[in-house]
């Protein structure tokens, strides 16, 4: 199992026991805020995609007049001519203009002419466009609009001028220059602070590290996609064509795909729905889990019944903002019935198993039942998850080879998720000869087990049960609790080293199987002689319990020991704490307690949060104000030891 956790390092835990949650409540708010921002994210995305996509007729839409990347004006349209064909004439009339000018040397002037039939506007004594009603004035301001084009074209056309001149390019060469040496200085010292940050990561891994390196990662490609976007923008043709691809980028997300009844479905109005319905799903999950752990949880109803409460809030949440966030996209029903009945009659035909895959492994990605990393076993094949997609799902087996399964198998049938309890069980049998002493083999077999290893957990401690009788002899199972499922074949080669050095240490034998020959159907004098020439043991006799003393077997708690580990130098913070104006000395957070337990005594988080009430029961800690029991929250405890040393100094302070 070692090469599976080498090909899958970015998956599994790189400790054998579960990673402390260290600072739980704050992860726990940052957890929730990105969602939460993640949300909006998504909603003001979805707005500005609603948006665009409102039909228009192309009759009278207006187009603009674009010169060199650079966007002058709008113009309508005029008679039977188009807008899109005004502005094209008009484009391509400036750009004639400009390059006469190039070559003459001295830019382009606009200039207004009145006419019989409106206001005209030429270009170097050509005409360019003539004024209509649907440009935006009405015929009294037509002579206000035209000085308002002229001083646009006239403005746009300058500067396209001077970006042809040699003099231009040049200085464009230098800033482009300029701006990419300032980029890469901003490279180099994010990934100084990278790489200075990594190496805090390793020395002392926190949440936080995680999310400051995935910042500065977005930031060097923010650096590098200013600088791209500034180079774009220094030149005409390189704009030129930044323009035009985000143009064709707008037209393929704007236009129409089909029609949906009386509504017109774009890509725009696609992609804003299923985001939009993301953010439902993110915003519904995140009020459903709060639902559950801070108001369901009060009313001390069966856990049962809070996750049906939970499920049916969930699903209707979802199914009512679906329907709303579908009506406001402009989905008509009626059609959209008719369109998955005939849908449903195609895939009830011959798309019964893809779409069953399909819609499970929607599931799968979903509710999440397994995860990418995770040892799993559907059926007889057992090995990690490598990939969940679609309609299948890779996971890697000890062989090293890939096995691809339908993901309706994951859904429909039993799946053994090692890694979601959080805890492994590993077992080791053992067979000893009848006439061992029981209750001496126990004891040697459960010191075997307690020999200290890096992967066995302390709490719950290793176990011995005596099984069964068998006919080769007594059975014993030896049981050690682990994290790592991938650690398993490691811990038992460990458990069986350590059995056979302790039962050949306290002089116990391994049973042997007992090979009988019956002899009842030969001849009474050939029995007679055959047992004379070979004695056989037909029983075996009992075996002597060793003289020397049991093996010592440590206690699961030794409170004494933990609390004072707990209050040392390496122990919980232990300090003064304010809260709501008031001043609680010498306390300790709870969730640190349980972090510290699990790291120090490693122990599951179970099992800490157990040994801590633990602790609460026997009077070596309590609630500040005796109002909870132990739990895995910020709240405030103390030792009743400290408490009572603070006590003694103040009152030595008072006489």
């Amino acid at each position: 199992m070692e090469h599976l956790k080498q090909r899958n390092i970015n998956f599994l835990p790189s400790s054998s026991f579960p990673l402390p949650s260290s600072f739980k409540y704050v992860s726990k708010l940052q957890k929730y805020g990105f969602r939460l921002i993640l949300a909006l994210c998504i909603c003001l995305l979805s707005i500005f995609l609603f948006s665009p996509v409102l039909a228009e007729d192309a009759t009278s839409v207006k187009a603009p007049v674009v010169l060199n990347g650079r966007e002058l004006l709008e113009v309508g349209p005029w008679g039977n001519i188009t807008a899109q064909e005004r502005a094209t004439f008009i484009t391509s009339t400036l750009e004639s203009a400009l390059a006469e000018s190039i070559e003459q040397g001295k830019p382009p002037e606009i200039t207004i002419e009145p006419s019989d039939r409106g206001v005209v506007l030429k270009v170097n004594n050509r005409f360019l466009v003539q004024l209509t009603e649907e440009d935006g004035l009405n015929s009294m301001y037509s002579e206000v609009q035209a000085q308002m084009w002229q001083e646009q074209l006239q403005q746009g056309l300058d500067l396209c001028w001077q970006e042809e001149t040699p003099s231009y390019t040049s200085s464009a060469i230098k800033k482009l220059i300029f701006a990419f040496v300032i980029a890469l200085l901003l490279q180099g010292g994010l990934v100084l602070l990278f790489r200075y940050i990594l190496r805090q990561k390793i020395k002392n891994p926190q949440r936080w590290h995680s999310s400051q390196l995935l910042g500065l990662v977005l930031l060097q490609v923010g650096v590098w996609a200013t600088f791209i976007k500034y180079g774009i923008q220094l030149f005409p043709i390189t704009r030129a064509w930044f323009y035009e691809a985000f143009k064709l980028l707008d037209t393929t997300f704007n236009s129409r795909m089909f029609k949906l009844g009386e509504e017109s479905i774009s890509l725009s109005r696609i992609l804003a729905i299923a985001l939009t319905i993301v953010a439902l799903w993110v915003g519904v999950s995140w009020f459903v889990r709060i639902l559950k752990s801070r108001f369901l949880s009060l009313t001390e109803a069966d856990r049962s019944h809070q996750d049906t409460i939970a499920f049916f809030v969930q699903y209707g949440l979802l199914s009512i903002g679906a329907v709303l966030i579908l009506n406001a996209g402009g989905v008509d029903f009626q059609s959209l019935a008719i369109l998955l009945g005939a849908l449903g009659v195609g895939i009830g035909f011959g798309l019964q198993n893809i779409v069953k895959d399909f819609i499970c492994g929607l599931i799968l990605i979903v509710d999440r039942p397994i995860k990418v990393g995770e040892l799993v076993q559907v059926g007889e094949f057992q090995g990690l998850v490598q990939r969940i997609g679609t309609r299948t799902t890779d996971i890697s087996n000890i062989e090293r080879y890939i096995i691809t399964i339908p993901n309706s198998r994951f859904i429909e049938g039993e799946v053994l998720n090692w890694n979601r309890s959080g805890i492994t069980r590993v077992k080791t049998y053992v067979k000893l000869p009848y006439g061992t002493d029981i209750d001496f083999v126990y004891k040697v077999l459960l010191a075997a087990a307690q020999v200290e290893h890096p992967d066995i957990l302390r709490h719950p401690p290793p176990k011995v049960k005596f099984r069964q009788y068998s006919e080769d002899g007594l059975q014993f199972r030896v049981v050690a609790f682990i994290c790592d499922p991938l650690k398993q074949p490691k811990v038992r080669t460990h458990l069986y080293n350590q059995i056979e050095r302790y039962l050949r240490k306290y002089g116990v034998e391994v049973a042997r199987p007992q090979q009988d020959l019956h002899l009842k159907d030969l001849d009474p004098e050939i029995y007679a002689w055959l047992r004379s020439q070979t004695p056989v043991k037909y029983r075996p006799e009992p075996q002597e319990t060793p003289s020397m003393e049991p093996p010592a077997i440590k206690e699961e708690y030794d409170w004494e020991a933990i609390a004072t580990a707990m209050r040392g130098a390496n122990g919980v913070s232990i300090k003064d704490r304010k809260f709501q104006f008031k001043k609680f000395k010498n306390v300790f957070f709870g969730s640190d307690a349980v972090e510290w337990l699990m790291i120090h005594e490693r122990a599951t988080r179970e099992e800490a949060i157990l040994m801590g009430q633990l602790m609460l029961e026997q009077g070596i800690i309590h609630h500040v104000l005796d109002e909870h029991n132990f739990k895995d929250e910020p709240l405030f405890y103390r030792f009743y030891n400290d408490e009572i040393e603070s006590n003694l100094s103040t009152n030595s302070q008072t006489d």
